[in-house]
């Protein structure tokens, strides 16, 4: 069974953010019912860090948790303002046009998984999985075979960079990430902002048929058939709390997007981020 998430925020910092918290809340119920782990636990205040937490004893998986079943992959579809997203590792100077962003209101943001620069654009959809790592259901594969069921060949499109994957792993969860560029206006928004990326095709270069509601119906329907079933739901209180949390001392902080430097020990320790050059189909280019 697969849990979609239903949020329509399009600011970059906090769609990253909550990104983190679906994958940190997963790793926190896995170890309430499993003992210690790497993971989310809460501070003198009530407020969430990172750190060590010890599970005395295992707990239900409901109610406590925000209702929200251990262990039931997260899957998020969702859209952004116009922007540049740059991968864990990389060097920000490297990887996107800093004067041409601010130029052209293009935000520059960091995320936690690997992999290249991505551009967000009006025509640029987003999808995001989160499940356990020890039977991971390939996101990008599926995206892949959804869009090529719309009538796109397979070589140009793995050939082209039109799809996009990057992905954190830790012991507890693995979160990964896949842009699709759709339509006019999901290349780079501010031209060179990207460098190679305001070249790469899109998918309506392959036809009328490709569309945003198109491709997201495709996909939806693509992941829900790897699944089984699907419910939509709300972030519910534990991931909207780590959300809230890690928008505050990271993603809402300049100088993680610039230098990449983790605030307030908010790193998930333990983590392996990796880009389209170690796990994935895409052909993305990684810095830094």
């Amino acid at each position: 069974m697969l849990s979609v998430i239903l949020d329509d925020t399009r600011d970059p910092a906090r769609n990253l953010a909550l990104d983190e918290a679906l994958a940190r809340a997963a790793a926190y119920r896995s170890a309430v019912g499993h003992g210690p782990r790497t993971l989310v636990r809460r501070s003198p205040s009530g407020r969430p860090v990172a750190g060590r937490f010890a599970s005395a004893r295992p707990r239900p998986a409901h109610s406590a948790l925000g209702g929200a079943v251990a262990g039931l992959p997260v899957l998020r579809v969702w859209q952004c303002s116009p922007s540049v997203m740059v991968g864990r590792f990389q060097d920000v100077a490297r990887a996107a046009d800093l004067a041409a962003c601010a130029r052209d209101g293009v935000e520059v943001v960091r995320r936690a998984t690997g992999g290249g620069a991505v551009c967000f654009g009006p025509g640029t959809l987003a999808f995001t999985l989160v499940q356990r790592p020890g039977r991971r259901v390939p996101l990008e594969e599926l995206v892949f075979a959804a869009v090529e069921g719309l009538g796109v060949p397979r070589g140009p499109l793995r050939a082209g960079r039109a799809v996009q994957a990057a992905r954190l792993l830790t012991r507890t969860a693995c979160l990964v990430h896949v842009a699709v560029q759709v339509g006019p206006g999901g290349a780079c928004p501010a031209g060179d902002a990207a460098g190679d990326a305001a070249g790469r095709p899109t998918l309506a270069d392959f036809g009328p048929a490709m569309t945003m509601d198109a491709v997201r119906a495709a996909v939806l329907g693509a992941v829900v058939d790897a699944f089984g079933a699907a419910r939509t739901r709300r972030p519910d209180a534990l991931e909207s709390s780590v959300r809230d949390h890690l928008h505050a001392v990271r993603y809402g902080d300049l100088a993680w997007h610039l230098t990449g430097a983790p605030g307030d020990g908010a790193s998930m320790s333990g983590s392996r981020a990796a880009g389209e050059g170690e796990h994935s189909a895409s052909a993305a280019r990684t810095d830094g």
